[in-house]
This record gives C-alpha cells, sequence and structure tokens, in this order.
C-alpha cells in the first residue's frame, strides 16, 4: 500500500511523486548501496559477460529482476481476444448482506484503508463452504484538532470489530443460499479484525480460525458438533497468543517445522499508533490529509508461532524469520501478503511474503533445528524476487503463486499501487530464479492504471490454464479530483491463460464480458471456492467500507473438471498448505492417438490478499478429458496424502493419511 499523500511542507512535484506512487522505500540505503557496488563489479566481469554473450546469444538471467534480452518464444502472429466468464453478484439474493466497517470517521488513520478479509470455509463439515468476514470497528482516537471523540459512548460500530459468519444452506443443484448466524458477531468483541487464517490447530478434526488485527490477534477453537450449529471457543489466552500489539494483516497456519501439525504465520504491517500517524501528517494537494505511504513508519517482523500440542510458542527471534534491514538491523516487513509453496521442491514448505515498500521476502524452509525450531533464511534477492524489473521495492499487496505452461514454470503473482504494473515472477524449467515477466506476457500495462489488493490464479472457465483474478480500488475517495486517471471505485479484472506456448500467455477479458466482476468496488480481499458445488470456482469480494460482493461462475464451458479436498473426518489426512497436487489425463479429440496432459497445482487456502480460499484444489480438464483421469496424487516431498487412479471427472476425491 504505497502512496499515498505527501508531507504538508513538500512541493508540488513531490505531491506529484507520490501521488502517483514514487515513493523511496525503507530500502533506499540498501538500493544505493547495491546499485554503486554494481557498478564497480560491472566493470571487472564486462569481458567475462561478452564471452557469454557472443558465444551464447542474449538470454535471462536465473535469479536476475530484468526481462530476457529476447522472449522465451516469439510472440504469436495474432492476439485474439479469448471467450470470457461473467460472474454474477448473488450476495443479497444469497443472504449475504455483509457490510465493511472501516472505522473512518474523517481522520484519516491508516487501518482504515487497509480493508478486510473473507475466508471460504466449511465449519460444520456438511460439504458446504461458508463465508467469514473480518469486520473492523472506529479506532476510538483523539481527534486531530486534540477534541477528545470518544467513539464508545456515541457510535454504534464501536466495539463491534471481530467476525461475521454466514452459514451455507445451499442444497443440491440450487441457488445459493446463506444464513447470518447473529450469535457469532461476539465470538470476540472489540477486535480491529483484518486477516483470516483457517486450519485444524488442534487436530480434532473442525477448522479453527486465527482472526489478525491492528491490536491482539485471537484464536477462535471451533467447537461445533452438530451441523448448522456453528460454535467457537475463544483460546487466545490459553494457546498463548502474544499480547504485542502488533498490527497483523495476512496470517496463514502451515507445517513450518515438518512435525505434522499446523503453526502460525502472522505478516505485520508497521509499528503504529494514533499518536504516531497523527504526527505523520501527510496531505495532498486539493485534499488535505491523506493516507499516508508506510516510510513515515518503522517496520515490523513477520511472527512464527510454532505449535507445541496445546499452545504456540512465539519463535520469530529463534527462527529466521525476523528479516532485518542489513543497514540499519530495524525490523524489515510491512508485510500485506503471504502464500505458501515448496518453492525449491525439497519436500519444505517455504513462504511467500509481500511487503509495501521494502524488498519482498522469499523465506526459504531450511527445516528445524536439533531442538524442534523450524528454521528459515530470506532467499528472495539471490532468487530476483525482493525487487521490481528496475530494481525497486513496489508498494505490493496481494500474492499468489501456481505452476504455469502445464507444470514447467513456477510462477508469482502480486498485485501493485497505482501506475506500477503488477508483478509477474517466472522461474522456467531448469532455471535457479525469477525474472518479472508481467509486462511480456500480457499482464503488465492493463493494470498500471488500477490500485490492485486481492490478486488469485484461479481456472475460471475449467480448460486446465490458471487465469488472473484482481480485486482493484483506491485509497482515496477524492482521488479522482488530483489525478484524473485515478477512481476511488475501481472494476476487478480477469486475464485469461491462453496455455501452451502462447506469448503473451495472458490476455485481459473484456469488461463487457465478465458480468459483475467489472461492476466497480473499493475492492480488499478476495477469495475463490466452489459455493455451490458445480465444480467450478466462485469469487468473494470485500468492499472497504461497502457491501461484499458474491460472485457466482456462470462460466458454460461443458469442460470438465476434479476436484481434491482434505477429508473432514481424519485429522491426519489433512495436508499441509504448500502441498502440490498432480493431475495426469487423456486428451481424445478424436483426430488421432490421445495426447496426455499434466497439470500441477499448489493447495494452499493461505493466497491473495488477508483472506482465505477453500481449502480445496479444482482442476480444471477441457474438453475430451474422458471420463476419468489416470492420477490423481497430492504430495509434499516424500509424504502422499493422496494417489488415485481411474477418478471419475466431474467428482472430488479426497486425502487419506500419509
Amino acid at each position: 500500500m504505497a502512496e499515498r499523500g505527501a508531507p504538508h511542507s513538500s512541493s508540488d512535484d513531490e505531491n506529484d511523486r507520490l501521488m502517483n506512487g514514487e515513493v523511496a522505500g525503507d530500502d533506499s540505503l540498501v538500493a544505493k548501496g547495491f546499485w554503486r557496488s554494481i557498478i564497480v563489479v560491472s566493470a571487472l566481469v564486462v569481458l567475462a559477460i561478452a564471452f557469454i554473450f557472443f558465444r551464447s546469444g542474449p538470454r535471462s538471467t536465473p535469479g536476475s529482476t530484468t526481462p530476457s534480452a529476447t522472449p522465451l518464444s516469439s510472440p504469436s502472429k495474432t492476439v485474439e481476444q479469448p471467450s470470457a466468464v461473467a460472474f454474477r453478484d448473488v450476495a443479497l439474493a444469497a443472504g449475504v448482506d455483509f457490510v465493511h466497517e472501516s472505522g473512518a470517521r474523517g481522520g484519516k488513520l491508516l487501518p482504515e484503508c487497509l480493508g478486510g478479509g473473507v475466508a471460504i470455509v466449511d465449519l460444520d463439515s456438511d460439504g458446504l463452504s461458508d463465508l467469514v468476514f473480518t469486520q473492523g470497528q472506529p479506532l476510538d482516537v483523539q481527534a486531530l484538532d486534540g477534541q477528545a471523540n470518544d467513539a464508545s459512548v456515541t457510535d454504534p460500530a464501536a466495539k463491534r470489530g471481530g467476525i461475521r459468519v454466514y452459514r451455507n444452506r445451499t442444497i443440491a443443484s440450487g441457488e445459493l443460499s446463506f444464513e447470518h448466524i447473529v450469535a457469532l458477531d461476539h465470538a470476540i468483541d472489540n477486535c480491529n479484525a483484518t486477516g483470516l487464517a483457517i486450519g485444524d490447530i488442534n487436530a480434532d478434526g473442525r477448522t479453527d480460525l486465527y482472526v489478525a488485527s491492528v491490536d491482539r490477534d485471537r484464536l477462535l477453537l471451533n467447537t461445533t458438533t452438530t451441523v448448522g450449529a456453528i460454535t467457537f471457543t475463544d483460546a487466545t489466552d490459553s494457546w498463548g497468543i502474544p499480547d504485542e500489539h502488533e498490527w497483523g494483516t495476512s496470517a496463514g497456519m502451515f507445517d513450518a517445522d515438518n512435525d505434522g501439525d499446523l503453526d502460525i504465520l502472522v505478516a505485520n504491517y508497521v509499528q503504529w499508533t494514533r499518536e504516531i500517524d497523527c504526527s505523520v501528517n501527510y496531505t495532498l494537494d486539493g485534499i488535505g490529509r491523506a493516507y499516508g505511504p508506510p516510510t513515515g513508519f518503522e517496520g515490523s517482523f513477520v511472527t512464527l508461532l510454532q505449535n507445541d500440542g496445546a499452545t504456540l510458542r512465539n519463535v520469530t527471534s529463534l527462527s529466521g524469520v525476523d528479516v532485518r534491514n542489513p543497514v540499519t538491523d530495524a525490523p524489515y516487513a510491512k508485510a500485506l501478503g503471504l502464500m505458501f509453496a515448496d518453492v525449491n521442491r525439497d519436500g519444505l514448505v517455504d513462504v511467500l511474503v509481500a511487503n509495501d515498500r521494502t524488498p519482498k521476502f522469499l523465506l526459504q524452509n531450511l527445516g528445524p533445528r536439533a531442538d524442534g525450531v523450524a528454521q528459515f533464511r530470506d532467499v528472495a534477492s539471490s532468487a530476483g524476487f525482493a525487487y521490481d524489473r528496475d530494481g525497486n521495492s513496489t508498494g505490493a499487496m496481494g500474492i499468489d503463486a501456481t505452476w504455469l505452461r502445464d507444470g514447467t514454470e513456477l510462477a508469482i503473482a502480486v498485485g501493485n499501487f497505482a501506475n506500477e504494473p503488477s508483478s509477474l515472477y517466472v522461474r522456467p524449467s531448469g532455471a535457479t530464479g525469477f525474472s518479472d515477466e508481467a509486462l511480456g506476457q500480457g499482464y503488465g500495462a492493463p493494470t498500471r492504471s488500477v490500485l490492485t489488493f486481492g490478486t488469485l490464479f484461479v481456472d475460471v472457465d475449467l480448460d486446465g490454464d490458471e487465469d488472473i483474478v484482481q480485486a482493484n480500488g483506491h485509497l482515496e475517495p477524492d482521488i479522482n479530483r488530483v489525478a484524473p486517471s485515478q477512481h476511488y471505485a475501481q472494476r476487478g479484472q480477469l486475464f485469461i491463460n491462453r496455455g501452451g506456448d502462447n506469448v503473451p500467455l495472458f490476455v485481459e477479458a473484456d469488461p463487457a464480458l465478465i458480468g459483475d466482476l467489472a461492476t466497480p468496488t473499493v475492492g480488499r480481499g478476495l477469495a475463490s471456492g466452489d459455493l455451490d458445488g458445480d465444480g467450478d470456482p466462485d469469487l468473494v469480494i470485500v468492499n472497504l467500507g461497502g457491501a461484499a460482493r458474491v460472485l457466482r461462475n456462470e462460466q458454460r464451458s461443458g469442460n470438465a473438471w476434479i476436484k481434491v479436498s482434505p477429508s473432514a473426518a481424519d485429522a491426519s489426512a489433512q495436508p499441509s498448505p504448500g502441498a502440490e497436487v498432480e493431475v495426469m489425463w487423456l486428451i481424445d479429440d478424436g483426430a488421432g492417438a490421445p495426447t496426455q496432459r499434466i497439470v500441477r497445482r499448489i493447495m494452499s487456502p493461505t493466497r491473495s490478499y488477508l483472506s482465505q480460499c477453500a481449502d480445496e484444489v479444482i482442476v480444471g480438464l477441457g474438453k475430451n478429458a474422458g471420463s476419468s483421469v489416470q492420477v490423481v496424487e497430492l504430495k509434499l516431498g516424500s509424504r502422499v496424502w493422496l494417489r488415485a487412479t481411474d477418478a471419475p471427472v466431474n467428482t472430488t476425491v479426497k486425502t487419506s493419511r500419509p
């Protein structure tokens, strides 16, 4: 969440620069030293580079942040507009009347503009995905002019932050139907909630909730015993959730120490207090006080809570996730997005962190040390993931990862601030590092004019290639007064994956063809899941200070699919987020011998921004897939939770214990 204003004393040029997202990050000292070193080193290695170049021709350098001198394959001669998928907003018709409370009361305090998240999760084990939204509340601040503003007395939303739960009551082949469980509005109170994590933290077969917050985070254990009667117990104190007032944003559960149970990682944003925020006093010409950039605030560490069976132990300082600025030694994270994936495919789950105006992290899992504490190290810089193609930190928010081109290229999508293209870091097969290919692959230019929060890879048309969906929206309600190209509410975007060796790989779908996804919102949290059980992924968008959108997928492709889902009845059959699904099937179009196709997906509810997607993987099989797939496998290293052969198409296969 990069720009947002300039100090009142700054010049008009500086105001313009900040408004366009061109804010120097906290890594500026590191970047300057880095580039000065590069200049010196370059003089020493130029002859070697020239030798390699003239022998081999131009090519991309693994781990570099610059594009290839020539693309991996030539651009297609013609780029046809692909068929799009329309989404229909059924929120109100389905009974989802959630309206997000930003807490904004005119003070322009930074937490007010970050928004909330949503989790798509089956809470009562009935096979239907329920919805959990995080809710904010007024910050109960002293007014900027020094006058008291006791929101707890006068504001009906005061101290009402927490969660809102909507139980899925959809019947087979029927319209979506949800019920607001009003009693759970008070499952936690006085919690300025932001993000969510889902998982069975106590291994009792029920999915629990971790709620990140501007103040203290909360842990809710799922105690549901009867379908439809969802209940929680607040285990914040008994499980040892830290009492420090870190500003938590995204959070996720995964097996950090490879011991079979779930641990929790929390992305923390900045060191924030009302007093600091008021003293920063950012303004924009023509608007006045504005939501300032994070450069005015000290950074944080991400928090790692390791599961010891009945408590969570804070191992942040012992595990290596406490990344520091190499020049100042200060905490380096200003984290907004998380994603889990086995990046180097060694059987250990790594962590991808999207930071706002500081370098992104790639926390490589090194395995536990002798005493069982998980160990990580940040390798983002050497992997080509820390910076953009120009060597700068971006205002990174949403994040997701997948395997493109039938499992041959690992890709990471990152949503960035306005006037910064979204990023698409790609590591081809055999390479050791990533390069940002957003511009060359059709994903960069169309995203430059929007401000992106939620970011997802999702196969909306079930053709076997994951597309990209973005939820967009600005910070400043009056931004159009000072930046005519910018708007507060912005339309969502869908980028269709053309598959194969096509270049560009992605083409933005015509907004006129994507239905209510194109309706402008102040988009923040974004999640996907099959809400109606018809096999295709639906979407939920959290609208800052407004009504949530439940977008039902209206695709009519006729493409086949198969779904992989954990077994709710067996806690030992729960795979660690970050595990991989591989599906192999034959395509027989009648024109010759059948051809085999293999795709790879990452199973991780934690993705996008502040949100949790359904704990499932939907693999589109396209047309001519026959009646069954050859092999479906879910594994992480040597651990295998599922290996099914001849699984029928258009069905769900469940995991078993490894």
